[in-house]
């Protein structure tokens, strides 16, 4: 068992409890408050269940193959140390395959999931920042749902919390996860998250935050990441889908807790050593590194967190996508409330020039004057409840990876196409 702040329980023997070990189904589906089911890290063997129950409990789960043969029937154990959340991880299952599963004897439609191929060439994700609970989101939930997306990546502001309190942390990442449309959503497309300034604790705040430790708890608590961060510090995380490895960074943790008060550091030392590890390691044709916080100066008046008030560190991050030669790599990022496209004139250093992508808001609230000038400005737009959906393919030698900037009616507002060969010496876009 790996724990981390969540009770992490791994299955991987077939029908793990014996029929007489299962809970009674008709003496506790009613009773037990469910929060929840929600995917988490979705591989071509594996996937990750979270649960909320309303008190500390084991759980049984049971997964069900395409003829409704059961081939996992495992405990889900939560806690009263984790807020009763706890996570299921399933291990050795067929891929490419749709599995439905139950929890104490209860189903629903839309509690299903479909593992990743064998040979994994296609992926549609979708990343989004700013969401509340209110209506707008829920018809960005309802689009994303339309559209088939096969990952959710929450890029902070997910929800608002503004507190480092840690009841209040758990308290909003609950409502946050009750309304009907992100539920389903989430109960059958897997779910990556990391945080901005409004969840990790205070507007434009800094790795100096009292009490963020709270709020790492409730991220480990609410989100079923693949990892979180290292040695109990940061969330940082990386999964991969196709062509597709996204690398979830975490631009609050660390900043300005190293380095001197001229040139303080952004991601910190052990951070920015797990992203050279792991971009060199990558056999991805594209590499999505993404956070809330834009990789860009151009944002509003006084407005102090954004990667361009720490040049040192952009130019690091440049540095190091040069030194690992790493191609293919893609900016998101969100945040500010108005959807950009920026082209980052790195053609010098990397041979390519960077594109990012700034989504924001899932809800309704606008802020015009984070739409500053910006010499590699490729588009912009105040569009409320929005998004960035990413569509990347392999065929034969290609990849090919579209990214859009959707609203809640179905609309793309831009179209960016960015192509690479196997032996190309940069992408195309």
């Amino acid at each position: 068992m790996n724990f981390i702040s969540v009770l992490v329980l791994v299955c991987s023997t077939p029908l793990l409890l014996s029929t007489a070990e299962q809970v009674d189904s008709a003496d506790t589906a009613e009773s037990v408050e469910l929060a929840g089911p929600m995917l988490g890290d979705l591989t071509a063997d594996s996937v990750r269940i979270w649960l909320r129950t309303a008190a500390p409990r084991s759980s049984v789960v049971e997964i069900k193959d395409a003829d409704g043969e059961i081939v996992r029937r495992c405990p889900l154990q939560t806690t009263a140390e984790s807020d009763h959340t706890g996570i299921l991880e399933v291990l050795d299952l067929a891929p490419a395959a749709r599995f439905t599963f139950s929890i104490d004897g209860k189903t629903d439609p839309d509690w299903w999931f479909r593992t990743r191929p064998a040979s994994d060439v296609a992926c549609r994700i979708a990343f989004g920042s700013c969401a509340d609970e209110g209506d707008g989101s829920a018809s960005v939930w309802r689009r994303m749902e339309g559209d088939e997306v096969t990952a959710l990546v929450l890029l902070g502001d997910t929800p608002y919390i503004d507190t480092t309190d840690l009841a209040r942390q758990r308290s909003r990442y609950r409502a946050f996860a009750q309304p009907a449309d992100f539920a389903r959503l989430v109960s059958h497309v897997p779910v990556y998250s990391t945080w901005d300034d409004h969840d990790f604790g205070r507007n434009d705040t800094d790795g100096n935050l009292p009490g963020k430790e709270n709020s790492r708890q409730a991220v480990t608590e609410y989100r079923p990441n693949p990892s979180f961060g290292e040695n109990g510090e940061g969330i940082y995380t990386n999964f991969r889908q196709g062509p597709v490895e996204v690398f979830l960074l975490d631009a609050r943790w660390f900043a300005r807790t190293e380095g001197d008060l001229s040139a303080p550091t952004l991601l910190g030392a052990r951070q920015w050593a797990w992203l050279e590890r792991s971009l060199a390691a990558s056999t991805a044709p594209f590499k999505v590194l993404a956070c809330g916080m834009v990789f860009n100066g151009s944002v509003r008046p006084f407005k102090t967190d954004c990667w361009g008030v720490y040049p040192a560190e952009y130019d690091r991050l440049i540095d190091l996508i040069a030194r690992v030669k790493s191609q293919g790599v893609v900016l998101v990022s969100g945040d500010v409330h108005w959807s950009r496209v920026i082209r980052h004139d790195t053609k010098d250093r990397l041979g390519y020039d960077l594109m990012e992508f700034v989504t924001s808001p899932i809800h309704e609230k606008l802020i015009p004057a984070a739409n500053p000038p910006h010499p590699g400005l490729v588009f912009s737009v105040g569009e409320i409840n929005s998004f960035l959906l990413v569509d990347a393919v392999t065929a034969d030698d290609a990849s090919t990876l579209v990214a859009r900037i959707r609203n809640a009616a179905g609309q793309d507002l831009h179209v960016e196409e960015i192509a690479a060969r196997s032996g190309d010496a940069v992408p195309t876009p």
